[in-house]
């Protein structure tokens, strides 16, 4: 036991040093440290996504410059006002009486069914739509078609993630807290995104495959009705009859007659090698 614990401490002073250091980083520049966690974290979140999630051959770097400017300008800066300084203020008077436990659930509902709904989701929609050249109305109309299963996925992460943020992590390091949960979630989105991009075919285009489809059926079955015409003057039926020839075959066709070779002709040969090798084994 002595040994364990000796090599568990020695694996663990390296990771608490890191965490030490990290923190009294976070406790001197909180808002510097939040939003470089945060475009890093959605740098390697999206790389992530598209090489190992994708098994993409090659980095759609549009798609990423899109995530870090997002990671930047809102995950980075806006959300550490938002979540540090208005939250803070909007819901003090909640905290002063009940606490964090009492304050938290509010934080939660207005993140989750206002800020994000109202705010998040138009923003990465317009900031993605700008990235591809594409005009606001056509961003704005496929946020609101996916809004729904959008906020599913939210809801399934940040729900539970922020009622522990609001109410036992420190302030200096709730940006980070988001930032390490926003991986998963980055993860999930940026796979969403990824699949929702694939353009489904025109309908003149599936017409036009299925019409080529039935012409290379057409050409094969024409094809193999000439090889059945080409081969009407070979008959199987001599190698037929001279296998199952018997007493009352024509002279010609009874075994070891001349005239055409059938099975029998071709498997003897093969019974009498055979039975040479056993002798030759015995």
């Amino acid at each position: 036991m002595g040994a364990l614990r000796r090599a568990i401490n020695i694996i663990k002073a390296p990771i608490m040093a890191a965490g030490k250091a990290y923190n009294d980083v976070a406790q001197r520049a909180p808002m510097y440290t939040g939003v470089v966690t945060t475009v890093v974290k959605t740098s390697a979140a999206d790389l992530f996504a598209q090489k190992v999630v994708e098994g993409r051959d090659e980095v759609d770097w549009r798609r990423h410059s899109m995530f870090l400017m997002f990671g930047f300008g809102y995950l980075g800066c806006w959300q550490y006002y938002l979540y540090n300084n208005l939250f803070v203020r909007w819901c003090r008077p909640i905290t002063d009486v009940f606490g964090h436990m009492g304050s938290a659930p509010v934080k939660v509902f207005i993140d989750q069914c206002i800020h994000h709904p109202l705010l998040y989701f138009p923003c990465f929609y317009s900031l993605k739509g700008l990235v591809e050249g594409r005009p606001l109305a056509e961003s704005m109309a496929d946020y609101k078609e996916h809004m729904w299963e959008n906020l599913k996925a939210l809801w399934m992460i940040w729900v539970p993630a922020q009622m522990v943020n609001f109410t036992v992590v420190p302030l200096h390091l709730r940006i980070p807290f988001v930032a390490g949960v926003s991986f998963a979630w980055t993860v999930v989105i940026s796979v969403m995104r990824g699949a929702m991009d694939k353009t489904p075919p025109k309908p003149e285009e599936v017409v036009a495959q299925a019409a080529q489809a039935a012409q290379s059926v057409t050409a094969a079955s024409t094809s193999v009705s000439v090889g059945r015409t080409g081969s009407q003057g070979i008959s199987l039926q001599p190698l037929l009859n001279s296998a199952t020839a018997s007493a009352d075959c024509p002279e010609d066709m009874k075994p070891g007659a001349q005239g055409p070779v059938g099975l029998q002709q071709l498997v003897a040969p093969a019974e009498q090698e055979s039975a040479s090798g056993r002798m030759l084994l015995r």
